[in-house]
């Protein structure tokens, strides 16, 4: 089998699983320049040295400023590849693209999202694209059930979730334990944590609000906030009206290495008002448990690793009231270190069963070698 991956960018966070299809099949990879309808994603690449054979980048192109097409895919109908795996966000450029292959007998994945809503109309050719599609890889379970409620066959649909990373190893993570964040904060409080791009549609702001309302009613403790955007400064506004600049560390951009582990690793809790998306991963890696909010219609597929009362909590999505409450809740019921250490463990064991590329390479050796 000659395999061809066609995907729209390659974003450092899925060299894990990029690496171990790369070491297992004969793979050639091709990435957009950058994602598309943008000039500078905010999503840093991953080196193509750790690949055996160098990708090849195309043009994400938008004709008449409005439709998607993805140069060089089209040839590749005719090339020496039987199998494909495509982004599974589809345009123009796959009707001739799945046709071909169909007419050929070459066998093209998609993998992605699936139907975001059951409740979008459906665009006017998608059900020929998820025809002519040999399978489809979700991202999860949500995911899955609503292709299926769209007309795709269930044994067409694969879940293979999402991952950071290989495996966990808790062992391993201990030397991490440190008192980096008692040292910064000078005090023993606990400290909220958030890790991904300051953009507003994850509605960081209300992170303040809610730490300002917990203040006023004798809830103490501190905010870690990890990256940068669009959003920095207005966040840093705000913590200066609500006088909590000493008690939030805006620590910037930082993508990898010890002091970025050692910081999550001893954070207590991570909170996303907006989706949550690959943050639950990042957190929950290192032993930190999440709470972002229920509405499973708009939340990213990454919600289904909060296991609640296990590995996070859920509150009403929009409600500042709710999430005031639930985080207020889970400091006061699981802030003894029996309780912080179940609850680590809780978290290492979902990103183990299911959120890693082992799981994920194991699916795709299993349907690809069928």
């Amino acid at each position: 089998m000659k395999l061809c991956c066609f995907f729209n960018y390659p974003p450092l966070y899925r060299q894990s699983i990029y690496k171990r299809i790369d070491d297992t099949f004969d793979c050639q990879f091709y990435f957009g320049r950058e994602v598309e309808g943008t000039t500078n994603s905010g999503i840093k690449k991953l080196d193509f040295s750790i690949f055996k054979r160098c990708p090849k980048e195309f043009d994400n192109l938008m004709v008449f400023g409005r439709y998607l097409w993805r140069r060089k895919l089209l040839r590749l109908a005719f090339s020496s590849n039987d199998t494909f795996i495509v982004t599974g966000d589809f345009c123009w450029t796959y009707l001739p693209f799945l046709f071909l292959c169909k007419l050929i007998g070459k066998r093209v994945y998609a993998w992605g999202h699936g139907e975001k809503s059951n409740k979008r109309k459906a665009w006017k050719f998608e059900k020929y694209i998820y025809r002519w599609l040999t399978g489809y890889f979700t991202y999860g379970n949500g995911g899955r059930k609503r292709l299926m409620e769209f007309g795709i066959p269930g044994e067409k649909i694969h879940v293979i979730y999402n991952s950071l990373v290989d495996h966990i190893d808790g062992a391993s993570n201990i030397a991490l334990k440190s008192d980096i964040l008692k040292k910064h904060f000078g005090n023993g409080n606990p400290t909220i944590v958030f890790i991904g791009r300051l953009t507003p549609q994850k509605k960081l702001g209300r992170l303040l609000d809610m730490m300002y309302a917990h203040r006023c009613q004798g809830l103490q403790y501190n905010m870690l906030i990890i990256g940068d955007g669009c959003e920095m400064e207005s966040l840093k506004k705000k913590a200066a009206k609500y006088e909590l600049t000493d008690t939030i560390w805006f620590f910037g951009e930082c993508y990898e290495g010890t002091e970025l582990n050692t910081l999550l690793y001893n954070s207590d809790l991570c909170v996303s008002p907006g989706n949550v998306g690959l943050t639950a991963l990042h957190t929950m890696q290192y032993g930190v448990p999440v709470i972002s909010h229920d509405d499973f219609e708009t939340q990213m597929p990454e919600y289904e690793a909060i296991i609640p009362g296990k590995t996070g909590a859920l509150f009403k999505k929009d409600d500042m009231h709710s999430m005031i409450e639930v985080v207020a809740g889970w400091l006061s019921n699981h802030s003894s270190l029996e309780n912080r250490n179940v609850t680590r463990e809780e978290c290492y064991a979902v990103i183990n069963e299911y959120f890693n590329s082992t799981y994920q390479i194991e699916l795709l050796k299993k349907v690809l070698k069928k």
